[in-house]
């Protein structure tokens, strides 16, 4: 379970968004088994250690690609509702491990 202060690796390349709303259509869920969208907000302040990919097919997205092993720690963890209190998905916001 990720908790504030907890300090995490990504392993393997990380596809991510500047654009929350293309972010979110790749959340999954699964009713059936419980399992809800989670949405990571990445603090990130270096200009190293990710690639910034704007050009091709999907530029729309606005994919940045986090290399391999990236250290976040956890900022915080929370449950985004809609209006009538209906969960929509976890958010959880990481800072950069420097």
């Amino acid at each position: 379970m990720l908790a504030k202060g907890k300090r995490i690796r990504m392993f393997g390349y990380t596809s991510t968004s500047l654009d929350k709303d293309a972010a979110l259509k790749f959340a999954w869920q699964n009713q059936h088994s419980g399992h809800h969208k989670v949405l990571f907000h990445i603090k990130w302040d270096r200009i190293i250690s990710y690639y910034y990919l704007n050009a091709g097919a999907y530029d729309h997205e606005k994919e940045v690609l986090l290399v391999d092993g990236v250290y976040l720690w956890v900022e915080s963890v929370e449950e985004v509702l809609d209006t009538n209190g209906k969960k929509l998905h976890t958010l959880i916001t990481l800072k950069k491990d420097w």
